[in-house]
Order: structure tokens, then C-alpha cells, then sequence
């Protein structure tokens, strides 16, 4: 039986099918177009737009903008203050209930959206800003390349994808699992997953059995973290401006999770460093510029002595000399940092403890401290930049280096304080003058950084202090004959305080680094056992899972009982106490800052550069080639525009200094064998520190 078909029929005004006869625009209708078609493509009706202001997007757009300054406005008094507070408090509530596993199935389409996600966001286009200074001022400068370059990038700035096929592995081959939207992805809708793929073995520092995550390999392995993100983009830029390409520029991207000594063991990454710089001085017949930042700086000291030693690399006393022109130190925590001890005792930093209320109950129920101390616990990588040099180096309970001149505040010498309740407080009633929490006069709650090390040790599980005393030593020698014998133990390298310099009287030095920003550098803490509901309620899901136990049942029968079973909750015995805060001495929800870049404190960064510091008072310990060391300081001036949220041209943030254009023109300079214009600049009272630590050299 066949179909019949009903022709759509229409009508016209009779006016107005005489218009459109009568038109210009009217075309031959065809045998194949329909009326329909004709119409579609007729200019007669298409409908005017009304005015901008007529349309109701644009009263939409300007109701919502009145409405939120109103809000804005309201919300700065007191009353409307409370009920925020409270609203945050109920979302937060609401979020932290989701499960976004559930509410967003897995399935192809999801995986594609995520890791897609950066198609969404148009990247800056390079423009003439992009490579600036170089462009405006590679002609005047006669800037070009001279030495070849190899570049040493940070913790946690090297991308890691995963070359694994195992069935829970497939779906991530060659995605990155740090770095990019495939790691938001992975966190958001299996922190499990990401969690296992990303842990390392706790024994063995390595690859958990099915499981091959290795770093990004090539100039895009740090350009950027994820997109609009740049890392090292801008000295990359500016390099490609005065003629550098990767005939003469190389990455040396590592697996920053690694132990300096399993980089060689699992990727053999000092030999093919050893390489590349050797095929360059082949090739070029000039020794090579290394730009290191942060825990870079650290690295390549130990690959130096890596590279001459007869277990290492085998090169002989004369390899660094013979190969390395320049070392370029930017922001390295020569002597460790503050917060890797934190971050290694209970999961915490400023980062964490800045995320205010909302934040923060948001990030213990996503991802507890428990969490995130057992996962940075197995990253031996970040144990290498612990603080070094002990008490002799960051001060006692009485005083420390970097204590202001007759100081009468808490010294910055006890790293840690325990906290106790203020008896002259206000409960419920909000006093600037008055905090939360005090500290505990009593000595035996004030730890300096030997004891905080202790402390650490004591609560950290075994298999973790085993790994630091295998790869690690974080004290101080101040005898040559001692020196000398570290320099054959691989465990010393990564100390400059433990091992010497290379002897390369030929290897310049420079020393770059930020200052002027709030910088996290002694903290409060308070123990479980004080608030025991409040930490164990935060990690009742964690210890509850896939179980079909009661939370409130749980919880109340640990709470009675005043103490946790130690097999069933294993999260750590300590935290940074948030009611600690006091302006006067520079301290806020538990952490007390001082000078530095944000990251690094000055002490830190100074340390080993300065007149009076390591390489230089006391070469004849540290540095026994006298190799020249110079600083170069960048105070810290914030971007007038608000726009610029990575801080500006005159940045001294710990990253984002790899944007300020002086520094990027101080190094273009280096690599174009222009050093000599790049001189001393101390702006800070480093010297002032450094003097004030007792050294006394032995034989």
C-alpha cells in the first residue's frame, strides 16, 4: 500500500505576496524548492532586533549586577555576616553529601568531556607581551645563544602520565594523571583510582605492582600545568625570541614523587642528563647553562657528585668543570622548607589552612588529612627538601636566626608549638583582641626543628622513617675530613650542608629568588587527643567504607570510650590548630609567617649565596673549588591590574617569578655569555641572618 504524502500548505497577505513578487531578492523557484525554502532565505522576514537596551538579557545582566553589589553591600554587616556564614556552612553540607561518582555515570562521553575539557578554553594567543623582554630588547642587548641550555624544573611542575595496561590502567595510556583536566577528572569522579595510580610503593619508593606512571617528556613537559596555567612558557618564549630552539634547549623533566637515587635506579635519569650535556659540549663545543628551580636546585648538586662519582656516573673529579658554565639557581630551598615538614606530618600546609571554614570542611570530607599525609608520605621526593642543618641552622626555643632584632615574640626557633585553650577568651563572642588558642609556656610543648624531625619519626609509620633514613640526611658537618668522606655517600648529596660542591673553579653561580611575601615558617598544632570528635568525625567515612555501620553509632562508642583503635583509624596524631591567630606576631589559623617568596623562607634561600653563608664565609667546607657565587634579589611588587592573578611582570612568587621580565632578562644575558652585566643585589637582611649562625670548621 503506498503512502500518500499531504502537501504543507501556507498563506499570504495579499499585500504582501505582491512585496515579494516584487523584490529584487526573489529568485526562480525550482522545481525542487519548496515555498518554504523561498521564505527561509527572503530578507522580508527577517525580524528587526530591537535596541541593546530593550531586550530583556541586557535588564537581566543589569538586575543581576545591582543585585549582587546589594548583596555585597548587605553581607559586610555583622547580622547579614552570620547568616552567610551559616549558608556556607549548609552548602557545604549539602557538597560534601554528594557523590559525584554517581551523579555523573562513567561512560565514554564523560571521560571525553573531561578530557577534552581544555578545548572549552581558548588559550591566550602569543602576542608581542609574550615575549617580552626579548623582543624589545634582543637587537640593543645583541642578545642571542651562546651556551647550550638545560632546564631542571621544580616539584610538581613536571607532568606524569601513565604508561600502564593493566584493566584499571587502559583508560589513562599516555594521559596525564598530573597535569591537565584528565587529573580533574580522575580526582573529582575516582579519588580512589587516581589515589593508587599516583601512590608509590611504601617499601620499595617504586611503581605498585600494574601500575607505570613516568613524566612527561619534551619542552611541554613544564611549559604548562594545565592550560593558561604556564610554568616555565615564559623563559621558553623568551629563549625561542633571541634564537633558542630544542637544538640548544632541553628539558631535564623527572618523576619529582622519586627519590633522587630510584630516578637513576627506575628512569636512569642522571645518566641521560649526563648525556645530553656531554653531546652539548660535543656538539657546541661549549659548556652548558642549567637553569634549576626550586627542588630542581637541590637535584642538581646531587647529579653533580652523581655524575663524577666512580659508582655514579664515573666522570671523574674534573666533569663539572669540564661541562658546566653556569648554574642558575632560582628559587631552590637549599635548605629545606618549613611546610615539607607539615606536610609530611599531618597532610597540612598554608594552602590548606587558607581555605577557610567552607574550604576546609569541604576538602577534610573529599580528601581527609589521613589522605593526604599517607599519599605525600610515599613520595620520597618531597622528603628531599625537609629542612636541613638542624638547630644550629633554624634556631632553638630561646632564638633563631631570622628572630627580629630584640625580639620579644615567640621565637621562630620552635618550628612547632602546642596549643592550649585561652582561659581569658570569649566564648562565642568575636574579639580581635582576643584568640582562641594560646601557647603552651611549658618547654616540653615547643619543639625545635630537631625535635619537630623526632616528632615526625614517632608518628609517621615505619616503613616511611625507613625510607628517609635509606635516601636521606638532614643534619650539619662542619668537619673537611667529613665532608669529604660524604662526598662517596649518596644519602649526603642532597644536603649542601653534609657534601661539598664539585671542585669547578670555573662554575659561576647565581642565586635568584623572591621577596617581600608573607612565607610560612613556624606552626601551631594542636593533638586529636584535645578534640577527638572533631577529628574523627572529619575521617568516619574513610574508616567506614562500603561497611553497613551505623556514623553516629561509631562515633559516639569512640568518643565514650576516649580513644581510637589504632588498626581501625590510623589518621595523624597531630594537626595545625586554626584557632591560633594573631596579627602582632604575624600568625593566622595556626601558621606564623616570615620574609620570603611565598613558599621559601628567606632564611632558605639565602642561605648557602650570601657573603656570610655556605659557599662563600665557609668555602673552604662547602664549596672547596671556590666556585663564584653571587645574589640577585626581586622584591615583589603586585600587578596593578586586578586581572593579573599570576602577579605581574615585577613578581617575586615563588612560581610565578618565572614571568618577571628582569629576572628573564638577567638570564637571557647568562646564556648569551653576558653574565658579566648580571651583579649583586641584596635587599633583604639575609646577610643579617646568615651572620648569626655559628659555624666553626674543623679539620
Amino acid at each position: 500500500m503506498s503512502t500518500i504524502r499531504k502537501r504543507r500548505t501556507f498563506s499570504l497577505p495579499t499585500s504582501a505576496l505582491r512585496a515579494l513578487v516584487s523584490t529584487p531578492t526573489m529568485v526562480k523557484m525550482s522545481d525542487n524548492e519548496s515555498p518554504e525554502d523561498i521564505l527561509a532565505d527572503c530578507i522580508l522576514f527577517k525580524q528587526h532586533s530591537p535596541p541593546v537596551w530593550k531586550r530583556k538579557r541586557f535588564h537581566f545582566i543589569i538586575g543581576l549586577s545591582v543585585g549582587l553589589l546589594a548583596a555585597y553591600g548587605a553581607s559586610t554587616t555583622p547580622t547579614a555576616q552570620t547568616h552567610f556564614n551559616g549558608l556556607q556552612s549548609y552548602i557545604a553540607l549539602q557538597i560534601a553529601d554528594m557523590d559525584l561518582a554517581k551523579i555523573i555515570p562513567a561512560s565514554d562521553m564523560v571521560d571525553d568531556i573531561f578530557g577534552n575539557l581544555t578545548n572549552f578554553f581558548t588559550p591566550t594567543t602569543l602576542n608581542d607581551h609574550s615575549f617580552m623582554p626579548a623582543l624589545a630588547l634582543r637587537d640593543h642587548m645583541n642578545l642571542k645563544p651562546h651556551f647550550p641550555v638545560v632546564i631542571i624544573p621544580g616539584i610538581i611542575s613536571t607532568g606524569l602520565e601513565s604508561w600502564g595496561t593493566s584493566d584499571k590502567s587502559r583508560k589513562f595510556f599516555r594521559k596525564r594523571m598530573w597535569g591537565t583536566t584528565t587529573m580533574l577528572r580522575s580526582v573529582l569522579l575516582d579519588k580512589e583510582l587516581w589515589t593508587q595510580h599516583l601512590k608509590l610503593d611504601p617499601l620499595t619508593g617504586l611503581d605498585p605492582p600494574d601500575i607505570k606512571i613516568r613524566a612527561a617528556q619534551g619542552l611541554d613537559a613544564a611549559d604548562y600545568f594545565i592550560t593558561g596555567y604556564w610554568i616555565w612558557a615564559k623563559i621558553i618564549e623568551n629563549l625561542a625570541m633571541i634564537g633558542y630552539d630544542n637544538n640548544n634547549m632541553h628539558l631535564a623533566s623527572y618523576d619529582w614523587r622519586l627519590s633522587f637515587s630510584n630516578l637513576e635506579v627506575r628512569d636512569g635519569y642522571f645518566s641521560k642528563l649526563k648525556s645530553v650535556i656531554e653531546i652539548s659540549r660535543k656538539n657546541h663545543n661549549k659548556r652548558t647553562v642549567v637553569l634549576a628551580h626550586s627542588m630542581g636546585s637541590s637535584l642538581f648538586p646531587y647529579f653533580l657528585r652523581w655524575a663524577e662519582s666512580p659508582e655514579g656516573g664515573d666522570g671523574g673529579t674534573n666533569w663539572t668543570e669540564n661541562h658546566i658554565e653556569t648554574f642558575v639557581n632560582i628559587a631552590g630551598p637549599m635548605i629545606g622548607v618549613p611546610k615539607a615538614l607539615t606536610a609530611m606530618l599531618s597532610g597540612e600546609t598554608r594552602d590548606t589552612m587558607n581555605l577557610g571554614s567552607f574550604g576546609a570542611y569541604l576538602l577534610e570530607k573529599f580528601f581527609s588529612r589521613r589522605e593526604r599525609a599517607s599519599l605525600l608520605r610515599t613520595w620520597a621526593g618531597g622528603s628531599s627538601m625537609l629542612p636541613k642543618g638542624g638547630d644550629a641552622l633554624w634556631g632553638r626555643n630561646e632564638a633563631s636566626p631570622d628572630d627580629g632584632v630584640n625580639s620579644k615574640h615567640h621565637s621562630y626557633g620552635n618550628i612547632i608549638s602546642f596549643t592550649k585553650r585561652n582561659p581569658h577568651g570569649n566564648s562565642g563572642e568575636v574579639d580581635s583582641n582576643t584568640t582562641e588558642k594560646v601557647i603552651d609556656k611549658d618547654n616540653s610543648q615547643n619543639f625545635s626543628l630537631e625535635d619537630s624531625l623526632d616528632l615526625l619519626y614517632n608518628t609517621a609509620n615505619p616503613e616511611y622513617a625507613q625510607m628517609l633514613n635509606s635516601n636521606y640526611s638532614l643534619g650539619i658537618s662542619m668537619s673537611k675530613k667529613q665532608l669529604e668522606m660524604n662526598n662517596k655517600n649518596p644519602k649526603k648529596w642532597s644536603n649542601p650542608l653534609e657534601s661539598q660542591l664539585p671542585i669547578a673553579p670555573s662554575m659561576k653561580i647565581f642565586c635568584m629568588y623572591g621577596i617581600g611575601l608573607p612565607t610560612e615558617r613556624s606552626y601551631y598544632y594542636t593533638r586529636e587527643k584535645d578534640e577527638p570528635a572533631v577529628m574523627i568525625a572529619n575521617d568516619i567515612p574513610v574508616y567506614l567504607n562500603t561497611t553497613e555501620i551505623n556514623e553516629g553509632v561509631l562515633l559516639q562508642g569512640i568518643v565514650k570510650e576516649d580513644r581510637v583503635d589504632s588498626e581501625l583509624v590510623q589518621s595523624p596524631l597531630v594537626y595545625i590548630d586554626a584557632g591560633m591567630n594573631d596579627p602582632t606576631t604575624n600568625v593566622e589559623s595556626g601558621v606564623r609567617f616570615t620574609n620570603g617568596d611565598g613558599t621559601v623562607p628567606l632564611l632558605s634561600l639565602g642561605f648557602m649565596c650570601a657573603p656570610s653563608g655556605g659557599w662563600r664565609k665557609y668555602g673552604d667546607l662547602y664549596n672547596p673549588g671556590h666556585s663564584p657565587v653571587q645574589i640577585k634579589e626581586y622584591v615583589h611588587e603586585q600587578s596593578e591590574s586586578k586581572l593579573d592573578v599570576r602577579g605581574g611582570c615585577k613578581t617575586g612568587d615563588h612560581v610565578d617569578i618565572l614571568g618577571n621580565w628582569e629576572m628573564t632578562l638577567d638570564i637571557l644575558q647568562i646564556v648569551s655569555n653576558k653574565g658579566y652585566n648580571v651583579t649583586e643585589r641584596i635587599l633583604s637582611n639575609i646577610e643579617t641572618y646568615v651572620s648569626k649562625v655559628k659555624i666553626e670548621p674543623q679539620s
